[in-house]
């Protein structure tokens, strides 16, 4: 009996390990991102155990990485239902309103879970860091980010070199705001140190690049995480969505290691989909997206995008812009990648009357999107639509918003902006825009040529005369630049000069001199050849008969007078 005792107790101890073990199995699988595999072993766990508060919460954990709240809400709701009062499952539910917007509750379950959990004044880092985690979980305005900071310094007190706690509090340093981002950088760099295996805060560090743009950084940081850990899938897709637009070999040599390394599901028949068309397959990528429309894949919500972009492609802008406006109306915002905007954009503006819909996309776009340089696309193209829609002075303010978030504008960029505000009527940027042009592009033409037509603009009736200088500028610089070959352009200035200060100024001295150039560079020019003895004549009238028989008759009289 003693020996049955003593087999029966090992096999339960043995199953408790093996529960255990199955528990960190799926917390690895997600944080490999293999929520598939993670959620089948969970299922089965909780199957097995609806008690095991460990299995339950992770499962929930699973479910928010899937991106569904609702689903994370019901596995919570029903442990709590069964009685699984746990302060793990507190915070897991707490998570979940935390996501919702529900805030103040999501902080009295987490605040509950602490003090449950509290054990002769020692906190649980475990249930600090799952708070950390949820409050470090969803867009920047979900949960409390400053709550988490302080939860997961607490829990930093207790395990100093805890990576995961370190891991999660960066995160939640970014969702303070950008300004945060130096303490985000010291802790992830501090995670690395306390675990140089760990993979996800060098992850999270090229996040921290990529969304300023710096590509020579964040891809440093992707490659040392998957050189640390060859196995760490999300790296091996941000490095295929880069290379997808640039080179589209390297991107299928990241796209094979990714699907690797992952759960072969939707996603992964997407991402193929997604391939197909990197590598100009428009029709073999559609092909491929009808196949997963017709199976279990059917509801895949980015399954729409992919036939957009191959409809667009082949010709068929109806279709694309069915499908992208379709996407676009229902699915969750913060999934939406901001170059989905943009496309949907894209597509919209090509229609009558779509230059409203388009710029609301690329608006939301803005909203979600925080790289730079992203954000200056969407600005200048929101511009466009507008020249497009012919509203100057809203071109004018989106241009403006641009420039002013651009640290190193090209010539393009100032060249549109002072062609917006002379468009728009607004003088004094355009002026200030077209003289910095010509001070940091003194070689180029087109500086001059703003510069003239600033202040042709500034004086629209000609009556003042003000252009004058900034047109002599333009016709110093074509002739320096090449007279012969820019003669039809300096005569065109010198018709400006010619006909605005006979006509406008009454200076004929001045006009006569702007036509004399003409006739320097083009004798036989009609315009000038007419109009020099009408100045000359104008300059030096001729004496009239009457004046001059007056002349005459007065001297003979005061000649005889003398006689």
């Amino acid at each position: 009996m003693k020996k049955l005792t003593t087999l029966l107790l090992a096999v339960l101890l043995s199953g408790k390990l093996l529960m255990a073990q199955s528990v960190d199995d799926a917390r690895r699988s997600l944080y490999y991102g293999r929520t598939t595999s993670a959620k089948q072993a969970l299922d089965k766990l909780v199957a097995g155990n609806a008690k095991d508060a460990q299995a339950i919460y992770w499962l929930g954990q699973t479910y928010l990485a899937m991106d569904s709240i609702g689903g994370a809400r019901q596995v919570y709701q029903n442990a709590l239902n069964a009685g699984v009062n746990d302060p793990l499952i507190w915070v897991g539910m707490g998570h979940v309103e935390s996501l919702e917007g529900k805030k103040d509750a999501a902080r009295q379950r987490f605040e509950a879970a602490i003090t449950a959990s509290t054990k002769k004044k020692k906190e649980d880092i475990n249930i600090l860091n799952a708070i950390g985690r949820a409050t470090a979980d969803g867009p920047a305005n979900a949960g409390d980010a400053a709550y988490g900071v302080q939860v997961l310094k607490r829990a930093l007190a207790i395990d100093p070199n805890n990576s995961d706690v370190l891991t999660n509090l960066g995160i939640n340093y970014l969702k303070l705001g950008p300004d945060q981002g130096g303490n985000a950088y010291e802790a992830y760099t501090n995670a690395i140190k306390a675990d140089p295996k760990n993979a996800k805060p060098r992850f999270r560090l090229g996040k921290i690049f990529q969304s300023q743009g710096n590509s020579e950084k964040f891809l440093q940081y992707f490659n040392e995480a998957v050189t640390t850990d060859p196995a760490y899938s999300p790296a091996y897709l941000e490095l295929y969505e880069y290379y997808s637009n640039r080179d589209v070999n390297k991107a299928r040599e990241y796209l094979e290691k990714y699907i690797a390394n992952s759960d072969k599901d939707c996603g992964t028949d997407y991402l193929l989909g997604d391939y197909l068309f990197r590598s100009g397959k428009y029709q073999e990528s559609l092909d491929k997206a009808k196949a997963m429309s017709t199976g279990p894949c059917a509801n895949y919500p980015r399954l729409k995008v992919l036939f957009a972009y191959n409809y667009n492609r082949l010709g068929d802008s109806a279709q694309a812009r069915t499908n992208i406006e379709s996407y676009l109306a229902t699915a969750d915002p913060a999934k939406v990648q901001p170059t989905d905007y943009l496309f949907g954009a894209s597509v919209l503006k090509k229609f009558p009357g779509g230059e409203d819909t388009a710029i609301s996309y690329l608006q939301k776009a803005l909203t979600f999107d925080t790289a730079r340089a992203n954000r200056i696309q969407y600005m200048d193209t929101i511009a466009y639509l507008y020249k497009q829609a012919n509203k100057p002075a809203e071109r004018l303010e989106w241009l403006r918003k641009s420039f002013q978030l651009n640290p190193n504008p090209s010539n393009l960029d100032m060249y549109n902006l002072a062609d917006a505000a002379i468009t728009a009527g607004d003088t004094a940027v355009a002026d200030s825009m077209s003289r910095a042009y010509v001070q940091k592009f003194p070689d180029q033409e087109y500086g001059y040529v703003l510069l003239t037509r600033a202040a042709k603009a500034a004086d629209p009736d000609s009556s003042k005369g003000t252009a004058f200088d900034q047109v002599q500028q333009y016709i110093t610089f074509l002739k320096g630049q090449d007279s012969v070959k820019n003669a039809t352009k300096i005569k065109a200035q010198y018709y400006y000069i010619a006909s605005v200060a006979a006509d406008k100024l009454k200076d004929y001295r001045a006009s006569l001199d702007a036509v004399n150039q003409i006739l320097a560079i083009d004798p036989a020019d009609t315009f000038a050849s007419q109009a020099k003895p009408v100045l000359e004549k104008a300059i030096n009238p001729p004496k009239s008969s009457s004046s001059s028989t007056k002349k005459k008759t007065g001297t003979t009289t005061t000649r005889k007078k003398k006689s």
